[in-house]
């Protein structure tokens, strides 16, 4: 992960998003090929289709390249909308990922874990951010277990 965002985390958060992230990874470069391919190729086939249908118009001479360059668009629209869908799909993972943690915490009792949990599935923009606060507070009872 990048070492930038990373610089001011204790070592247990680092720990788990270092985890989260090699599992999202896989999705993560296949969302950005499909967005390094789709962005190029719409730019390029609407520009040449706007340009050719202000300057050539729709004469015989041009429906060629006209239907090439609205194939390439079709295609980077396509492969836009797939790296949007594989982006949900990082998302649900990552979740999945943190409940599944959550749950299995030794450290919280069950009351406790399964608030996080309602409170992850509610607000899933803010699920990530729950998340922290659930490693604090267990690593928070860590430490008070262990100076028992």
């Amino acid at each position: 992960m990048n070492n930038f965002m990373m610089n001011n985390m204790p070592a247990f958060i680092e720990k788990e998003i270092q985890t989260i992230t090699d599992i999202v990874k896989p999705q993560l470069k296949k969302s950005s090929r499909y967005l390094l391919i789709a962005i190029p190729s719409l730019a390029i086939s609407f520009t040449n289709l706007i340009l050719l249908l202000i300057v050539g118009g729709w004469n015989m001479d041009n429906m060629l390249y006209l239907g090439l360059y609205a194939l390439m668009g079709a295609v980077g629209i396509a492969l836009y909308k797939e790296s949007k869908h594989v982006k949900k799909e990082m998302q649900q993972i990552s979740m999945e990922h943190i409940i599944e943690r959550i749950n299995k915490s030794e450290h919280m009792n069950d009351y406790a874990k399964n608030e996080y949990v309602k409170n992850i599935k509610a607000k899933p923009k803010f699920g990530f951010h729950t998340f922290l606060t659930f490693l604090t507070e267990e690593d928070q009872r860590k430490q008070r277990i262990m100076e028992n």
